[in-house]
């Protein structure tokens, strides 16, 4: 009974406790471009995406894997890192990026495993932020 106790009190406490939040969570304000990528295997599609330049967007990227971790890396053509996030397996992840100057920027997925990369195997794009 006196080991038992301490555990439902511990269950209970679990129970009452709200659903996870995510922190950060990023919501398109109105007029805000939105952009759809799509994270598979070892792959983006679309692999080239063209934005407005001087416009913050969001990016929506569709995970497909459940399994394999992947990520999103954005650098300028000089390989200052502008954005880098975990994706959500399964799932979707949006991120928020600030206006970014006409010009070309790599993207690709960070991970690796036993040595060989994600954007080894050509999970890479290119994000092409033109003036209208």
């Amino acid at each position: 009974m006196k080991l038992w106790f301490p555990l439902m009190i511990l269950l209970l406490a679990a129970g009452c406790a709200g659903a996870p939040v995510r922190e950060g969570t990023v919501v398109p304000a109105p007029g805000e471009t939105v952009v759809e990528l799509k994270a598979e295997s070892y792959s983006f599609t679309p692999s080239n995406l063209t934005v407005p330049a001087g416009k913050p967007l969001v990016l929506k990227i569709r995970n497909e894997a459940t399994v394999i971790p992947h990520s999103f890396v954005l650098e300028t053509a000089d390989g200052t890192v502008l954005v880098r996030q975990s994706l959500i397996k399964g799932g979707e992840t949006l991120i928020r990026i600030a206006p970014l100057p006409a010009g070309s920027y790599p993207f690709y997925c960070a991970e690796s495993f036993l040595g060989s990369t994600h954007r080894g195997k050509g999970m890479e794009g290119k994000l092409e932020a033109q003036e209208k």
